[in-house]
């Protein structure tokens, strides 16, 4: 994706301070942003993912995506 260095690093940093997730790069744009595989098995994104914890608790269905790779 030719992200700066260190931008990775700030969007974990934010993503777990605000209980958030990092969506998938490949969904941005598209009618079914999903969030990133590599958040969603992150140790310490799964725990802190408000959304991860409602999935986990049945609230919310965890749906695969295979997105379509753009490059």
């Amino acid at each position: 994706m030719g992200l700066e260095p260190g931008r990775v690093a700030g969007m974990l940093k934010a993503a777990l301070a605000e209980e958030g997730h990092i969506v998938c790069h490949a969904t941005l744009g598209t009618d079914t942003p999903a969030i990133c595989s590599g958040f969603a098995t992150h140790p310490r994104g799964r725990e802190a993912s408000l959304a991860m914890r409602l999935a986990r608790a049945g609230v919310l269905t965890v749906v695969p995506v295979q997105p379509d790779q753009k490059g």
